[in-house]
């Protein structure tokens, strides 16, 4: 903080009290104080220099725009209450105020009117959430501090992208070439403190019952002998209130992945997902399916949360249509 008689003095001129009051209520340009203000861009930079030296204003440097903001002289309870109470008595408070209010609407409107222009034609322009690996870091960070378990975890896409928030995840797989990849990249993604391998078979984990905070099997129940038993699996080794993530192929005709993806089934239906996930304890609570890549091949998503230990009943009692893939 600055010494006091040097806030004083930068606070001695009308024209910096505003100032102060201004970039309090929001982060402005030197332009956009001009605005507020009403007065010269020279009066305004003359005065921001002392309310800089003294700490009540600090910058932002963007590309070729400096942004003001309240400096750290104001982090004194007692001076911001000053600034924040008793100077909105001082002369054109209620004006200045209602000017940076159109300021922000401005801003406001500019992006509006931009997304109405290009509404219907966005996704040519940009990816969600600034793309899709951004996007999924970010629902993974829901999985901060858990005990996760990627199922079928393949070479470890899912798994390391967990392991940068989960407490631990445990990438199980049948191959252990697979394995050897996960523990490879989770060294040089510098999580391995966080991943843990253990080889096994879908049907039968190598983990104790209730020991997981959430679990996915993500593209691998297609891959599994008996996906019915693989699903049992996965909420045996869930935690009562933990979630459990499924996503897998829809049911299609493509014959030809039993031979170049070794596919052991040709996807499922939604309701024998949810019947399984029902059967593990695990109450689905959203479910929906997603054109993938190719129009015949989509993919399914079934997530659930673990209530209990036993079966679930169906909220129906009308039969449905099952396939054989127990």
């Amino acid at each position: 903080m600055a010494d006091v008689l040097d806030i004083f003095r930068a606070l001695s001129d009308l024209v910096r009290v505003r100032i102060v009051r201004a970039v309090s209520q929001a982060e402005l340009s030197v332009a956009e104080l001009v605005h507020v203000l009403g007065l010269p861009q020279s009066t305004v930079s003359r005065h921001l220099k002392p309310l800089r030296d003294a700490g009540l204003v600090e910058t932002r440097r963007e590309a070729t725009s400096v942004y003001y903001r309240r400096g750290a002289s104001l982090s004194d309870k007692t001076l911001s209450a000053l600034v924040d109470a008793k100077f909105d008595r001082i002369e054109r408070a209620a004006e200045d105020r209602a000017s940076v209010r159109r300021v922000l609407d401005a801003r406001k409107q500019s992006s509006r009117e931009f997304f109405d222009r290009i509404a219907g034609s966005y996704g040519a322009l940009t990816e969600p959430g600034g793309g899709w690996p951004a996007l999924a870091a970010g629902l993974a960070a829901g999985f901060a501090n858990r005990e996760v378990a990627d199922l079928g975890a393949g070479e470890g896409a899912l798994t390391l992208l967990l392991a940068r928030y989960a407490a631990r995840v445990t990438a199980v797989d049948i191959s252990p070439e697979m394995l050897r990849h996960v523990e490879l990249a989770s060294e040089r993604e510098h999580v391995k403190d966080r991943v843990r391998v253990a080889e096994g078979d879908l049907e039968a984990l190598p983990l104790p019952d209730g020991s997981m905070d959430a679990v996915f099997l993500s593209q691998a129940l297609h891959h599994a002998a008996r996906p019915r038993q693989a699903v049992a699996e996965a909420g045996r080794i869930l935690r009562v209130q933990g979630v459990m993530v499924v996503l897998d192929l829809a049911r299609h005709e493509q014959e030809w992945v039993r031979e170049q993806w070794a596919d052991q089934w040709l996807g499922f239906d939604l309701d024998e997902l949810t019947s399984w996930m029902n059967e593990a304890g695990v109450s689905p609570f959203h479910t929906e399916r997603y054109e993938g890549a190719t129009p015949e091949l989509s993919v399914l998503i079934a997530v659930g949360q673990k209530v209990s230990g036993k079966k679930i009943e169906q909220e129906t009692s009308k039969p449905k249509k099952r396939r054989n893939h127990e």
